[in-house]
C-alpha cells in the first residue's frame, strides 16, 4: 500500500484525490496556501436549491501542476482494469479513479443502498485476499482507508460502462518540485477576499458568491433549514465540514507567513480560536443532521458571525502588517 497522510481537504473526493499524493510532496502546503484562500457559495438555495454549494476556488488533481496525471478512460480499460491498477500501484503512482456505481463498492457510503457515479483513490491492492485500499467516505460518512473486494470495483465500473457511462483512472505522482510561498499572491487575496459584502452579492442573483460574505449566505442557508424550505432529509451535510478545513488551512498559512517574515505567532495564535470555532459549528451542526433541532441552527448562526467578526480583526491585522513588509521590500528595491 502506498504512503497514507491525512489531505488539508478531504469535505470531497476531489479534493481528497489530489490532496492525498500532494503530501508525498513535502512542500506541497505550500500550494494550498496560495491557491485556497477564496471560498465560494452558490445563492441557488434562496430559489428552491436544497445546498449552498460550499467549495474552493480550485484544489484538484487538475489544478496542481506539480502532480504527474496519466489517464485512461474506463472504456477502453474495462477488460483489463486490474493489471492497470496493480501495474500504476506498482510504479507508485496513485490511482484517482471515477465512474464507478457505489452500490456495488463494499464499504463505501452508498454501498446496497443507492446507486450513485461517484469517485475516490485507490491506494493499494491485496492479491492473496483480493482485495483494494480505497481512500473515501465510507458507510459511517467518515473519509479513511477501507479495503474492498476487487471484484466489487470491477462489478461496480463494469455496470456504468455497459450503461454506456465512462469514467477514468487517473494515475497520479507528486512531482520533486520545491513549491514557493508566494506573499505577494497570498497578500492579494487576502485583500479581495476580505472585500466581499452583500452589495456585491447580491439576493437575486443564482450564482457563486465569494470571500467573507460566504458567512452570510450560509446562515441563510440555515434560515432555509430552521423554517422548513429545505426538508431536513435533503439538507446538506458536508458543509461544515469544508468551514472547518478552509479555518485549518487559514490558520497555517498564517503561520507559514509569520515563519517566512520571522514575525510573532500572535497572530496565528489568535487565529486558532477561529479554528475552535469551526470545530464546534461542526459538531452542533452534525447533531442537527442526526436530530432535526432550531436550536441548533441558532447557535451555529452565533458562532458563525463571531468567526466572521475574529476573521476581520485578525485577517485585517495581517495585511496591514503585510504592508509593512512590502513597502521595505519595495523601498529596498
Amino acid at each position: 500500500m502506498l504512503p497514507y497522510v491525512e489531505p488539508l481537504y478531504s469535505t470531497y473526493h476531489f479534493l481528497a484525490c489530489a490532496g492525498i499524493p500532494a503530501k508525498q510532496n513535502d512542500t506541497s502546503d505550500n500550494w494550498y496556501y496560495n491557491n485556497t484562500i477564496e471560498w465560494r457559495c452558490t445563492r441557488k438555495f434562496l430559489q428552491g436549491f436544497t445546498t449552498p454549494e460550499i467549495n474552493l476556488s480550485c484544489g484538484s488533481i487538475w489544478n496542481m501542476p506539480f502532480l504527474d496525471k496519466i489517464g485512461v478512460n474506463t472504456r477502453f480499460a474495462r477488460r483489463c482494469a486490474l493489471d492497470i491498477i496493480k501495474t500504476m500501484i506498482d510504479d507508485g503512482f496513485y490511482i484517482a479513479f471515477s465512474g464507478v456505481d457505489d452500490y456495488y463498492v463494499k464499504g463505501k457510503s452508498w454501498y446496497k443502498e443507492q446507486h450513485f457515479n461517484h469517485d475516490g483513490l485507490i491506494i493499494g491492492y491485496d492479491d492473496e485476499n483480493g482485495m483494494l485500499s480505497i481512500a473515501a467516505y465510507d458507510q459511517r460518512w467518515i473519509f479513511t482507508v477501507f479495503e474492498t473486494p476487487q471484484e466489487c470495483f470491477i462489478e461496480a465500473m463494469t455496470v456504468l460502462c455497459d450503461k454506456g457511462v465512462y469514467g477514468g483512472l487517473y494515475a497520479v505522482k507528486t512531482k520533486d518540485e520545491v513549491q514557493e510561498l508566494d506573499v505577494q499572491t497570498i497578500y492579494k487575496d487576502l485583500k479581495k477576499y476580505l472585500s466581499s459584502g452583500i452589495d456585491e452579492y447580491t439576493l437575486n442573483s443564482p450564482d457563486a458568491a465569494w470571500g467573507i460574505v460566504v458567512y452570510d449566505y450560509i446562515c441563510m442557508y440555515l434560515d432555509k433549514l430552521a423554517d422548513g424550505s429545505i426538508p431536513h432529509e435533503r439538507r446538506d451535510r458536508r458543509v461544515f465540514r469544508l468551514i472547518w478545513e478552509h479555518k485549518k488551512c487559514m490558520h497555517g498559512r498564517i503561520k507559514a507567513v509569520e515563519k517566512q517574515y520571522g514575525w510573532d505567532n500572535e497572530l496565528s495564535s489568535d487565529y486558532e480560536e477561529v479554528v475552535k470555532l469551526s470545530d464546534k459549528a461542526r459538531f452542533i451542526y452534525s447533531k442537527f443532521v442526526i436530530k432535526y433541532s432550531n436550536m441548533h441552527l441558532e447557535r451555529i448562526q452565533v458562532l458563525l458571525m463571531l468567526m466572521k467578526s475574529l476573521e476581520v480583526q485578525i485577517l485585517g491585522k495581517l495585511l496591514k502588517s503585510f504592508e509593512g513588509e512590502l513597502n521595505v521590500q519595495t523601498s529596498v528595491e
